[in-house]
């Protein structure tokens, strides 16, 4: 697999630069066609309200939404001119999750934010991140609210635990790691009866051109989402890698707890996949 189209998420909040920042590296790294996705989400009316709806109000809202476009499509055009890049912008009205996963269709890759949890706008952007992980038709890469992120990726952390979640994330990582200066796939708080078995992943990536480290810790008193984050900084990580899974059909428990805890606390890029 390699990366040749990369979609992100274009939406002008605060963290919209260092999405684009990041998103650029990419494309540049990869040789990439970048596709920039603006969402316009559809002007509906409360549903205590009765009456006439006077036209200047939607007019009034689609405007703001449009000068919002705007203004993210000239900073996307600013800084790609810097690198040389020509990008590709869409702008889309509906359900932002939906329309993501429309254009994901067709791509290598998702970029979106994990939401600043002081921003105005933090509950919108917070939903996408959480949604998009477990319903996207492609792997996830989301990017921190805080940090510059312009250059990621030279050593790459994988959760492995030998289930279908984190072999799938491997794989769909694996562009990433060919790149990476070390990789390390790291085991948290194992229990005696949950020995990991090595060799043959090893074996497989090494085929690909990837030595890898393994190596399995205990962090005493915490979940496993912290102490995956724990190991992140304590292994000098830059970029994680982690299947995404949940436990429930219904929307508001699909997602498991780990993801969940990642997604809120994650302290460098993560790439997901389910």
């Amino acid at each position: 697999m390699s990366i040749k189209t990369i979609l992100f998420h274009l939406n002008n909040d605060s963290q919209l630069e260092a999405r684009i920042e990041a998103a650029l590296g990419l494309a540049v790294e990869h040789d990439a066609h970048l596709i920039g996705l603006y969402t316009i989400a559809q002007v509906t009316v409360p549903t205590s309200f009765m009456g006439y709806v006077p036209p200047e109000f939607i007019e009034h809202s689609r405007k703001i939404e449009e000068d919002n476009a705007a203004e993210a499509k000239a900073k996307l055009e600013k800084l790609s001119a810097k690198v040389d890049r020509t990008v590709e912008v869409i702008v889309a009205e509906g359900y932002a999750p939906d329309l993501i996963n429309e254009y994901a269709l067709s791509v290598d890759l998702v970029i979106v934010g994990q939401g600043d949890p002081d921003a105005e706008n933090n509950a919108q952007t917070r939903y996408i991140a959480q949604e998009i992980v477990v319903s996207s038709p492609r792997p996830v890469l989301i990017i921190p609210f805080a940090g510059n992120y312009r250059n990621f990726g030279s050593h790459v952390l994988v959760g492995w635990n030998n289930t279908r979640e984190s072999s799938l994330a491997l794989h769909e990582a694996l562009p990433f790691l060919k790149k990476a200066e070390k990789v390390t796939l790291v085991r948290v708080n194992a229990t005696e009866d949950e020995s990991v078995k090595t060799d043959h992943i090893m074996a497989h990536l090494e085929r690909h051109g990837i030595k890898a480290t393994f190596k399995s810790g205990h962090w005493p008193g915490i979940d496993v989402g912290d102490a995956i984050l724990d190991a992140l900084v304590d292994y000098s990580g830059n970029m994680l890698v982690l299947g995404a899974y949940g436990h429930s059909r219904l929307r508001e428990m699909i997602l498991g707890g780990v993801t969940k805890n990642i997604l809120e606390h994650m302290t460098a890029p993560v790439l997901f996949a389910h």
